[in-house]
């Protein structure tokens, strides 16, 4: 069954398709989540109230609300879990941020959930009443802050996942079963090893087209394949050779050899074209970082 598992995650073609639709991909599973979780909710909060005489419309709206409600958080929680991922290191801070973002997380549920009742109960001439009871608000936390890990959880569990999947990069020095086998005496990154399932392989910094900040990682680029590499925006730049590496952008570094087009817009801003074909937008700030042989503007 691994062996299985692992050639059926390994195809290319699949893996291809999917990071090209992945953003489809991950709104459909969500999307599939929630509805079978809202009609199985639903549905037993009818079957539990259905004994006292309780209107056939009332658990339906108390469970889609619920679920409606942590679906309008959801890409906040997306980005606190990018932005702060689960580490060993500084668990206590980690512990208390999360604490926080739970003690959020409850009180964005709720308020939206009632706002939501009321209105469809006012809508149907009935006034909605919540118990804002010290009880019934911890009941409501517990509730909250299960669900709440379960996301974090759930999202950081599907990023390892996509990063094995994909080949996540880092440095040869994070690597102590495999041999260094750069310069000691080169002053700059010139590879990277990948670790992909159960491979291990090497990048040349040479090889990459371009680089793409993705949350705390940056992907590297290699003949449209994405690497991700943890490390920072700004110290990843300072350790690329500069000569061959500029940023473009906010969120883009380019290797200058893999560049064969520049073209000026009226916006003063630029499009550099790669050898794939693969289009980049240069900020106006950032023109003066590629070589004036490259910035001619093409009649």
């Amino acid at each position: 069954m691994g062996c299985f598992w692992q050639h059926f995650m390994a195809q290319s073609a699949f893996l291809t398709w999917y990071l090209k639709h992945k953003w489809q991909c991950e709104v459909l599973l969500l999307a599939l989540f929630f509805s079978v979780n809202m009609v199985a909710n639903g549905y037993i909060a009818y079957v539990e109230k259905s004994a006292t005489g309780i209107v056939f419309w009332k658990p339906w709206l108390w469970e889609i609300s619920s679920a409606l409600s942590v679906l309008l958080i959801l890409p906040g929680l997306i980005w606190l879990s990018e932005q702060y991922p689960l580490r060993i290191q500084g668990i206590r801070q980690q512990m208390l941020r999360h604490l926080l973002a739970s003690f959020m997380f409850c009180a964005l549920h709720l308020v939206l959930m009632v706002t939501m009742r009321s209105f469809a109960y006012q809508l149907a001439g009935e006034d909605y009443r919540f118990d804002w009871s010290t009880s019934n608000l911890l009941y409501e936390y517990a509730k909250d802050v299960r669900l709440y890990l379960f996301f974090i959880i759930l999202f950081e569990a599907y990023r390892f996942v996509i990063r094995r999947w994909r080949g996540e990069a880092s440095k040869l020095a994070d690597a102590p079963d495999l041999p260094d086998t750069t310069d000691v005496t080169e002053p700059y990154l010139t590879q990277v090893l990948v670790k992909m399932l159960n491979q291990e392989f090497l990048i040349k910094l040479s090889q990459v087209d371009y680089i793409k900040t993705a949350g705390n990682y940056q992907d590297l680029y290699v003949k449209g394949r994405a690497y991700p590499f943890r490390i920072t925006q700004s110290s990843l730049l300072s350790q690329l050779t500069p000569t061959d590496f500029v940023k473009i952008n906010r969120g883009e570094i380019v290797n200058i050899n893999a560049v064969t087009r520049f073209n000026k817009l009226n916006s003063n801003d630029a499009r550099l074209i790669l050898q794939d074909g693969t289009e980049l937008s240069v900020h106006k700030n950032y023109i003066e970082n590629i070589p004036a042989k490259l910035r001619v503007v093409e009649v």
